[in-house]
């Protein structure tokens, strides 16, 4: 799979996963994020990051996620 082929899915599932976390409460995101954290750390791997910028990676790509969320649950108003 080519760098740019795992990172459109990568965007993908991190905007379906954002559209359903920003229906869930709060107190019930959490392991999501954690799911989130696994997957996006696994393909980065997958992709030949190395397990210390993979992780990185993951802990960015939960934070775009929860940015993701603040922005849908502030467009909803």
């Amino acid at each position: 799979m080519s760098v740019e082929t795992a990172l459109a899915q990568l965007l993908r599932m991190i905007h379906r996963r954002a559209l359903n976390l920003a229906a869930l409460p709060d107190d019930e995101r959490d392991p999501y994020y954690d799911s989130i954290r696994r997957s996006c750390c696994g393909a980065a791997e997958h992709i030949g990051q190395s397990p210390d910028n993979a992780a990185i990676t993951a802990n960015s790509m939960v934070e775009f996620t929860r940015a993701m969320v603040g922005i849908i649950e502030a467009g909803r108003g």
